[in-house]
């Protein structure tokens, strides 16, 4: 898949300003080394970079000095009394398994 078809099925955005926290709970990541990042673009103004999480989510993060951009190719819902999110995935793909350690 190419980058720029990739970044086509990542529909849902979210903005975030300097001071603002954003971060997404990857409960079901039970080692960071699932994770694959590439950096596509940086230097001391902006990055541009796409993770690759198990269960085929998928981050695209575009950082500015006035604010950062999050495109994920499933929705995020806020936590409760939290400043995290969670991942909204298909019901119809969860695994009940998953949940159980």
């Amino acid at each position: 898949m190419m980058l720029n078809d990739l970044i086509t099925i990542l529909k849902y955005e979210y903005t975030v300003h300097p001071g603002e926290y954003f971060n997404v709970d990857t409960y079901w990541v039970k080692n960071m080394t699932e994770v694959k990042t590439v950096i596509i673009d940086q230097d001391h103004v902006f990055t541009k970079m796409v993770s690759f999480y198990p269960k085929n989510f998928v981050i695209y993060l575009e950082q500015f000095p006035d604010q950062s951009i999050y495109r994920t190719n499933f929705p995020l819902k806020k936590i409760d009394n939290s400043d995290s999110h969670e991942v909204v995935f298909d019901e119809t793909e969860k695994n009940v398994f998953e949940y159980l350690d």
